[in-house]
Order: structure tokens, then sequence, then C-alpha cells
């Protein structure tokens, strides 16, 4: 059981750096804009009784010194775009 749930969790962690791949070449490229949101509810939680784990994403622009506790090297586009 530990071993599936390993693969689970390295394959969503692979999607969601793809995920980040995406929307960073996406907008860089302005082929997509840059507010866009995804939620949903899984109806169960390990955690509290008759409770249930809200998901979401969301994106949003904001001026680089509102976001305070981040490196300021995460705000540098990792990806370049070349001509």
């Amino acid at each position: 059981m530990a071993d599936a749930a390993n693969v689970r969790q390295e394959r969503i962690e692979k999607l969601l750096h793809e995920l980040r791949y995406e929307i960073e070449r996406g907008m860089m490229e302005r082929e997509i804009g840059e507010e866009m949101t995804f939620q949903f509810v899984v109806p169960i939680s390990s955690k509290i009784p008759d409770g249930i784990v809200w998901c979401r994403f969301q994106t949003r622009p904001v001026h680089r010194h509102d976001v305070l506790g981040y490196d300021v090297s995460l705000f540098e586009p990792r990806l370049k775009l070349v001509k």
C-alpha cells in the first residue's frame, strides 16, 4: 500500500511541475491570461470527522513586494523567450 501511495504522490508532483511549466510558458508567450481559478472538493477527510477537503488553485497578478517571505529569486522567470 505504501508503494502505491508513493507512486501516486510522485505522479501528482510531476503533474504539478508540468502545470507550472505550462502556466509560465503560456503567460510569457501571452497565450493565456494571468487570472484563472480551478477548485474542487474531495468529499471526505481523514483528519476531520464528517469533513471535506477543499482544493483550490488560483493565479492572479500581484506586485512583487506584496508577496512577503519568499526568496526573491523565485520571482525571476525560469524560462527565457528566444526569438
